[in-house]
C-alpha cells in the first residue's frame, strides 16, 4: 500500500471545466475576442493559466492583451470558482477510506494557488489534505518535478511509497520526472488514450479501482 497519494486537482478531484470555460470566455468577450466551446477547454487546461490564456487568445496574444485577459479571468474566476464545479463520483468516499487507512493525501496543481483552497474546502469539507499546493512561484510548473519532490521531502515519504494521480500526460510526466509511479484517471479532461500513450503505470476508470491500486491490489 502506498503511504502518500498526491492528487492533481482539475480533471482528477474536481470537474472544473464549466467554470473555467465561463470565466475565460467572459475575459475574451471583454477584449472583443472570439470565445471557445466548453469542450475545447479539455485541451487548453493543465499547463497553467498563462499558457491557457496564450492558447485561447491565439494569434492576437500580444503581451498587453494577454495581461488584460488574465486580470479579468483572475477577478471573475475568484468570485465564481464553484458555480458549477463538482467532485467526481466516489472521490469523497475514497478520501474517507484513505483517512481510515492512514494514507497521507496531498494536492499538486498547476492552477494558481489562490484558487485551490476554496475549491477543496467546497468540494471536500470533511477531508484534510496534508499539503495542497497550486502553482508555487518558487517551483517550476508541472511537468517539472520540483514541487512534487519538495512535497515528498516535507512529508518524509520516499518515492517508492508515493503514488501520483492525475488525468493528463502532464501528470504522467510529472510523476515520472520525480521517479514515482502514476495512476491516470480516465474520467478527467484528457481520456484514457492520452494517459496510455504517456506511459501511465496504472489507469483507473472508477474511484473504486483507484482504491484497489492504492492499497496494492495490482502491484
Amino acid at each position: 500500500m502506498y503511504k502518500l497519494v498526491v492528487f492533481d486537482l482539475d480533471g482528477t478531484l474536481a470537474n472544473t471545466l464549466s467554470d473555467l470555460a465561463s470565466a475565460v470566455n467572459k475575459a475574451l468577450i471583454s477584449e472583443n475576442l472570439p470565445t471557445h466551446r466548453v469542450e475545447a477547454y479539455n485541451h487548453f487546461v493543465g499547463n497553467g493559466i498563462d499558457n491557457l490564456i496564450k492558447q485561447v487568445v491565439g494569434k492576437n496574444c500580444d503581451e498587453q492583451t494577454c495581461k488584460r485577459v488574465k486580470a479579468f479571468f483572475d477577478a471573475y474566476y475568484l468570485e465564481h470558482l464553484c458555480d458549477h464545479t463538482t467532485a467526481y463520483d466516489g472521490m469523497a468516499k475514497l478520501l474517507e477510506q484513505l483517512d481510515t487507512l492512514k494514507v497521507i493525501t496531498a494536492v499538486h496543481s498547476n492552477k494558481p494557488h489562490t484558487f485551490v483552497p476554496e475549491i477543496l474546502q467546497t468540494l471536500y469539507p470533511q477531508h484534510k489534505f496534508a499539503i495542497a499546493w497550486g502553482k508555487q512561484n518558487h517551483y517550476e510548473r508541472k511537468p517539472s518535478a520540483q514541487a512534487l519532490n519538495a512535497m515528498m521531502q516535507k512529508l518524509g515519504v520516499e518515492k517508492d511509497q508515493t503514488l501520483y494521480v492525475g488525468d493528463s500526460d502532464v501528470d504522467v510526466f510529472t510523476a515520472h520526472n520525480a521517479g514515482v509511479k502514476v495512476c491516470g484517471v480516465s474520467w478527467g479532461f484528457r481520456g484514457k488514450a492520452e494517459l496510455t500513450n504517456a506511459g501511465a503505470d496504472f489507469i483507473a476508470d472508477t474511484a473504486e479501482e483507484l482504491l484497489d491500486i492504492i492499497v496494492g491490489k495490482y502491484e
